[in-house]
Order: structure tokens, then C-alpha cells, then sequence
């Protein structure tokens, strides 16, 4: 049985990496009484398959996961143990029945939709202009691990929003591809916009499936 699960990762654990959050997916799926799926050898680690790395100080209310069982359960169930187990900063929110044939959950991502909002509010007329300017640019050269490459292409969207409460904030849709992936922090340091000025919720995951 195959097994996907739809989580948010609140503020209380922003700063915990990709590989954390798979660590503590593992001790989490330990902790529980589920028949989970083991690897073979010397150190067993529950089969487990996450969507899409979330970038460090990023919280989320659409991250997802996959993990096998080795035999069936009802849902209802396994969502109750689930959250029993899970610890503070992760909200589980929903459990579904996944074909077995489906493809791995990184090889369906095409794209994220995340959206900033300012600690200091900036002026809108001031962020239009920057966004205007930032998609104008024939080429944006960025370096990643110490790779060059170009960051335009990978931005599908960019836009400003006015909220209800009159909250200016930005959203964004980027491609997330393997390995052609866009990363909302190096858009917004393009934009001048310093990591300590903005808290960033990824909002959307989309797969080619949908």
C-alpha cells in the first residue's frame, strides 16, 4: 500500500533542512505501529518519497510525502497514528490511497507557487517597478554551488498582490523541475530584498498528474 500524505511545516520548524525533515519523517513513521516498508541491509530506513525540497527559513501548508506499507490499512486509521506521532511544527492534514505504479513524486513536480510577505511592507509602486524590471532582463546569471546558471526561465510567474487587509505581498510560481528547479530567495535577492525582510509560504506543489 502506498500511502501520500499532505503536511504543513509551520514557523516552529522554518530552519529545519530537507535532510532534517526526512530524518524526522523516518523517526516519525518509527515511532508509529504502521507495518512500513523497510530497506534491506544493515541499516533499514522506511521507503519514503518527498515532493520537492523546501528551501531552509521557508514554511508550508502543501508540502507531500509518500511512504509503503506492506500491507493495508484503513486510511482513517493510519491518518489518527500519524498524528498522534507527529511532532510540534508538523501539522498533518490528509491521507490518500496511491496507485503503486505511480511515478516517484520528484519525477511529477513541474512547478511550486509560493508567496512573500514583507516584515517591512514595501511600497507597491516601488515592487511593481522592480518586478517589471527584474522580467525585462535578457539573462539573469546566478551562481549555485558553484554552477553558473540562469535564473529567468525558471520564473513562471511573478506578481504583487493586495491583500483584504491591505497587506502587500508577493506571490510566485517557479518552475521545480529535477534539476531545473527555482529558488524564491535568490528572486527576491534579485529584487534587493534581503532573507531577513520577508517569511516565504510555499502555498501550491504542481505535478504533471494534475
Amino acid at each position: 500500500m502506498r500511502i501520500r500524505i499532505s503536511y504543513n511545516k509551520d514557523p516552529l520548524i522554518r530552519f529545519t533542512s530537507a535532510l532534517d525533515m526526512q530524518r524526522i519523517w523516518e523517526r516519525l513513521l518509527r515511532r508509529t505501529t504502521l507495518p512500513v516498508r523497510y530497506s534491506q541491509g544493515f541499516h533499514p530506513r522506511a521507503r519514503l518519497n518527498l515532493a520537492s525540497a523546501l528551501p531552509l527559513g521557508c514554511v508550508s501548508d502543501s508540502e507531500i510525502l509518500d511512504f509503503w506499507m506492506n500491507e493495508p490499512m484503513p486510511l482513517r486509521e493510519v491518518l489518527t497514528m500519524l498524528i498522534a506521532t507527529a511532532p510540534p511544527g508538523l501539522t498533518i492534514m490528509s491521507a490518500m490511497d496511491v496507485d503503486l505504479r505511480e511515478a516517484s513524486l520528484q519525477s511529477q513536480m513541474k512547478a511550486s507557487k509560493f508567496m512573500v510577505q514583507f516584515f517591512d511592507p514595501p511600497d507597491p509602486e516601488i515592487l511593481k517597478a522592480k518586478i517589471k524590471d527584474l522580467l525585462s532582463r535578457e539573462t539573469i546569471t546566478r551562481t549555485r554551488r558553484k554552477k553558473t546558471y540562469d535564473l529567468l526561465p525558471l520564473i513562471i510567474s511573478l506578481q504583487l498582490l493586495i491583500l483584504e487587509s491591505r497587506e502587500t505581498v508577493l506571490q510566485m510560481t517557479l518552475k521545480a523541475e529535477q534539476g531545473s528547479t527555482g529558488r524564491p530567495d535568490e528572486v527576491l535577492d534579485e529584487l534587493g530584498y534581503q532573507n531577513t525582510g520577508y517569511l516565504v509560504k510555499r502555498t501550491e506543489l504542481i505535478l504533471s498528474s494534475q
